[in-house]
């Protein structure tokens, strides 16, 4: 005689918690709980013969190294993050310095990883000192890094100093402590880069004129609407829709919480280092992600 009653039952990583009213070609369909947390719809006859052993996060990282709590030359794993650059998972690590930077897997067990954040390499960089950029003058390096780029003491034309990291003085990103903001938009006008994010770029919210959607981040494939954010130079994967309005409805939750998350913050560390010039250079903005879609998506801030 078959079981009826499966509540309890325990599986792999799933145990059935109780008898939903929904049905799939004909079958009741019972919710079961994951260890990870996550709870999800299964067939009778699949908890019968156990045909799934979990929600689908055992083969999530079944090819992924644990590498948590691993220590890489100044870096220390501290923990793996749900989003990629590329194929590869990042992580959360910490360096000797006290930087925390995220680092794509095959960067931490390649032939040449990632050591530091960019500090063990302070006697490579490139001498900047009295070359000019824009209205700054490069003064002397300082012991703070910027995602690996040294970040260098600068005095502007117009009197004020400032510091700013190397790679932002010689991509041309930026050429004043500010003063140019008020100038006429164009290939000199001031803009504000954090962790490598520019954030007039995310208050703007333009639209190419190329965009067949009238959403950023939104397109047509093969019948279906995908949606995804890139922020901090990774993609975001936000799913794939039947309607273009869900497509767009969940591509701009997702760009409330990073994209206008990411200028609150800003606002905020701005507003206390103009109050405070010597805590904001002391503070420095780094903001990092949680979380892998819309739904648990969490800035958080160091």
């Amino acid at each position: 005689m078959r079981k009826e009653d499966w509540t309890g039952h325990r599986f792999g990583s799933l145990t059935v918690i109780r008898k939903t009213e929904e049905k799939k070609r004909g079958n009741t369909l019972w919710a079961c709980r994951c260890d990870c947390g996550k709870t999800i719809l299964l067939e009778g006859y699949k908890i019968r013969r156990e045909l799934v052993k979990s929600c689908g996060c055992s083969r999530k990282y079944k090819n992924t190294k644990d590498l948590k709590g691993k220590k890489i030359g100044k870096l220390t794993v501290l923990k793996r993050l749900d989003q990629k650059k590329g194929s590869c998972y990042l992580w959360k690590c910490q360096c000797e310095c006290g930087n925390v930077i995220l680092v794509a897997t095959n960067h931490l067990t390649g032939k040449n990883p990632t050591r530091s954040c960019g500090c063990e390499r302070k006697g490579a960089q490139v001498d900047l000192k009295g070359k000019r950029f824009g209205k700054l003058t490069a003064i002397h390096p300082t012991d703070r890094r910027d995602h690996g780029s040294v970040v260098w003491a600068c005095r502007c034309d117009c009197g004020n100093e400032t510091e700013v990291a190397a790679n932002l003085l010689t991509s041309g990103n930026t050429q004043s402590c500010g003063c140019l903001q008020t100038e006429k938009e164009g290939p000199g006008s001031y803009m504000h880069y954090i962790d490598h994010t520019c954030v007039e770029v995310l208050r703007s919210k333009t639209v190419r004129k190329d965009n067949s959607s009238g959403c950023t981040g939104v397109r047509k494939q093969k019948g279906k609407w995908i949606a995804q954010i890139n922020f901090q130079k990774v993609k975001y994967y936000l799913g794939s829709f039947e309607t273009k309005e869900e497509a767009i409805r969940v591509r701009k939750k997702a760009e409330g919480l990073l994209h206008d998350g990411f200028v609150a913050c800003f606002e905020q560390w701005k507003k206390k280092a103009n109050e405070d010039p010597a805590w904001g250079k002391s503070h420095p903005l780094h903001v990092l992600v949680e979380g892998s879609g819309p739904e648990d998506f969490e800035l958080t801030t160091n």
